[in-house]
């Protein structure tokens, strides 16, 4: 720990995770390194969250902390599913401590995912889960609620999606991974991906790997 405290303070950055750093106090002690070394801590919450615990590492309250001391909080519905009531709250005091949410979405597009995006959360999906009509009012609304709020809607293309589609959320703000062979420089999609590539993520917006949805 003494080790880690040391490099933190020297500038390095510092991920982490639940499972490494089940104490608060460690956790506490490392955002303080990492802010005299101006570096970034993030952590990863891979366990459930529990209403009504206190602040305990298993609580939503735990994490508002954690955004609340400059943790930049990271956390994947991929093995639970999550309230997204409780991670909107938590980005609300991440933005407002200037750390940051990071939300990984598995699954069918859900309404709370707007009031996440507008509280300053950043928000990643795959395109693989989204309905058939992502033109609807839903996409459109997370892209330019999180663009509004500072953060972003990350949208990782592996089956690809209409042009049009892809244009109206370029437009709207989003993030757009194409995982799928890049198109002709020449061709209306190789001209979009090339303006998408221009839209760069910062390190703070992803855990260590900005093309893996964990």
């Amino acid at each position: 720990m003494f080790e880690l405290e040391w490099l933190a303070e020297a500038g390095a950055d510092v991920y982490t995770a639940d499972e490494a750093r089940p104490n608060p106090a460690e956790l506490g002690l490392l955002a303080k390194a990492c802010a005299k070394g101006e570096g970034i801590i993030a952590y990863f919450h891979h366990g459930a969250l529990e209403k009504g615990s206190g602040a305990v590492p298993t609580s939503p309250v735990f994490l508002a902390e954690a955004g609340r001391d400059g943790i930049d909080v990271h956390i994947s519905s991929r093995e639970r599913a999550r309230d997204l009531t409780d991670l909107a709250e938590i980005a609300h005091v991440c933005r407002n401590a200037g750390s940051r949410l990071v939300y990984y979405h598995l699954g069918l597009l859900a309404p709370g995912l707007g009031d996440l995006a507008r509280s300053g959360g950043w928000i990643h999906l795959s395109d693989l889960d989204l309905p058939a009509d992502i033109g609807g009012p839903l996409l459109t609304d997370i892209a330019s609620g999180a663009a509004a709020s500072g953060s972003g809607l990350v949208i990782h293309l592996e089956k690809g999606l209409p042009l049009d589609s892809l244009r109206d959320l370029l437009g709207n703000g989003a993030f757009l991974f194409f995982k799928t062979p890049p198109a002709s420089r020449r061709s209306p999609l190789g001209a979009l991906e090339h303006q998408a590539g221009k839209r760069v993520l910062d390190r703070r917006s992803y855990y260590l790997y900005p093309d893996f949805l964990p």
